[in-house]
């Protein structure tokens, strides 16, 4: 069933016509290189404010999804040119997971996480150490699946941090923001949960070792494709 677009019962801030507009354009409702309704009849068709519609079409452009060209209007562009934020829209479209972008995310966390640990070992300093040490004390001792899963993925944030890569920490933070909002969709993953593999990178980083720490960090990152396997089944 092709996406339409309806009236809002009241006005809504900029933010839930944005996503509104986003869902429309991903699901089909009007293709790239297409044009958006004119902004008077987007805002009628919406029942919004004219004012509120520009600022939800200015976060849409800043997304890269939209162009607004004055006197030509407003051009839909390919989701495939739009910025890595799109990431979080296109995951969870009315309530229902994305296997195949789960997926995607998935294999980027483990790619650039391996290469994340073997940066770690050779740039972290003592105070990194420090904190990913104090880390791993909390992490061995909990046994709660929900604050495993939260501090199993701080670990991996603080090795982006001892990385010293601007580009690995952003894209880390962006995926730690796409896991604790969907927190319960890897709680499997925290299913006899060992941090033997953990203790292997940080001991790796202590030593300087970049192998040994890209290797043992890959082998831990596989495992959310198994996350993936159960998703598939369930």
């Amino acid at each position: 069933m092709k996406a339409k677009l309806t009236p809002v019962d009241k006005i809504k801030a900029p933010e839930q016509i944005a996503e509104m507009l986003l869902k429309y354009i991903l699901q089909g409702g009007v293709s790239p290189g297409d044009k958006l309704p004119a902004e008077r009849t987007l805002a009628t068709q919406l029942n919004v404010t004219r004012a509120t519609l520009r600022e939800a079409l200015k976060k849409l452009e800043q997304l890269k999804l939209i162009v607004i060209h004055q006197g030509k209007g407003i051009i839909v562009e390919d989701f495939r040119k739009a910025s890595i934020d799109l990431i979080f829209s296109l995951l969870v479209i009315n309530g229902e997971i994305d296997l195949k972008i789960l997926e995607n995310i998935l294999e980027a966390r483990e790619l650039f996480g391996t290469d994340v640990a073997k940066l770690a070992a050779r740039r972290a300093d003592k105070k990194d150490i420090k904190q990913m040490s104090n880390l791993m004390e909390k992490l061995v001792k909990t046994n709660d699946p929900a604050k495993l899963q939260q501090l199993d993925f701080e670990f991996f944030r603080q090795l982006a941090l001892a990385s010293k890569n601007m580009v690995y920490i952003l894209l880390m933070n962006t995926i730690k923001t796409i896991h604790d909002k969907h927190l319960k969709l890897f709680l499997p993953l925290s299913k006899n949960l060992s941090t033997s593999l953990q203790q292997e990178i940080l001991e790796a980083v202590m030593n300087g070792d970049e192998e040994k720490a890209a290797q043992s960090a890959q082998k831990f990152l596989q495992a959310g494709m198994e996350l993936l396997k159960f998703l598939k089944s369930v």
